[in-house]
């Protein structure tokens, strides 16, 4: 029996000293931090660790410079549309505006031939006389170099109405007498050159009957960089109907309508013996 009671209280002895040693080596296992062999293995440690309170840093996005092109060329696209729009709606204007000054030329043209053709003695007369004072005011200003070549032109066709009523024929007499006081009024349009007033075209009450002196082009619009709508052989007739600074805006015998400068005409004139 003490036997007995020795053996176990051994065994409970030796169990215990287990017991106490395998407690102190776990203690020990949690106190010893394990090394970072390889980056791997740092990775895996810093996942282990708890997250901490301090805030996390953002990271930034990695496409900004591209939205912000993104965004620039969706405006300048929405901007190019808006100037296309505006272009195109600029261009109907300009073919309203062209078609209403057609119109609007024609109807006069037709008028003033009514006119001319009912004219008499005493109207004839009236009207070269009042043209002659126009023409006297002309040569006294003080006239640009470029303007000297109109006034030539508008003398010439004071010369044909004066010729024109000596032969009776008042109805021609009529005709170049306004014609010559359009381009007087031309010429004497200081304001014609004026940068404010470029926009401006001046339709002639009476068109002019013109034919060129060379081959020149025929222009859609009152500049040398305007679209070329065809050439014009020397000798090819022509009728003014208005005039923009200094070009004139012609209808051809074929029906077609364009702008050329005005120093690259001369008055037509169609009347018996009659000499420069």
């Amino acid at each position: 029996m003490p036997r007995l009671c020795y053996t176990s209280y051994k065994q409970l002895s030796i169990s215990l000293i287990v017991i106490l040693i395998g407690v102190s080596l776990v203690g020990c296992a949690q106190r010893r931090q394990p090394r970072l062999s390889s980056p791997s293995s740092a990775v895996n440690y810093i996942s282990m660790q708890p997250e901490k309170k301090t805030g996390v840093i953002p990271i930034p996005e990695k496409l900004p410079c591209f939205r912000r092109y993104q965004d620039e060329i969706s405006y300048l696209k929405q901007l190019l549309a808006e100037k296309d729009e505006l272009i195109r709606s600029q261009n109907v204007r300009e073919l309203d505006q062209a078609q209403v000054l057609q119109e609007t030329a024609s109807e006069v043209s037709r008028t003033k031939s009514k006119l001319h053709r009912l004219a008499t003695q005493p109207e004839a007369a009236s009207k070269i006389a009042e043209v002659e004072v126009a023409m006297d005011t002309l040569k006294q200003a003080m006239l640009d170099e470029s303007d000297i070549p109109l006034q030539s032109l508008a003398q010439r066709l004071l010369d044909a109405a004066t010729v024109a009523y000596r032969q009776k024929d008042y109805s021609n007499a009529m005709n170049y007498a306004a014609q010559s006081r359009e381009l007087i009024d031309m010429t004497s349009n200081s304001a014609r050159k004026l940068q404010e007033s470029q926009h401006t075209t001046v339709i002639f009450k009476t068109p002019i009957a013109l034919f060129t002196t060379r081959a020149d082009n025929l222009r859609a619009g009152p500049s040398d960089h305007a679209k070329v709508r065809g050439l014009l052989a020397k000798g090819t007739s022509l009728t003014a109907i208005a005039y923009h600074s200094d070009w004139l805006r012609v209808q051809t015998e074929d029906g077609r309508f364009g702008w050329i400068q005005n120093t690259q005409v001369d008055v037509r004139i169609s009347i018996p013996d009659f000499q420069d």
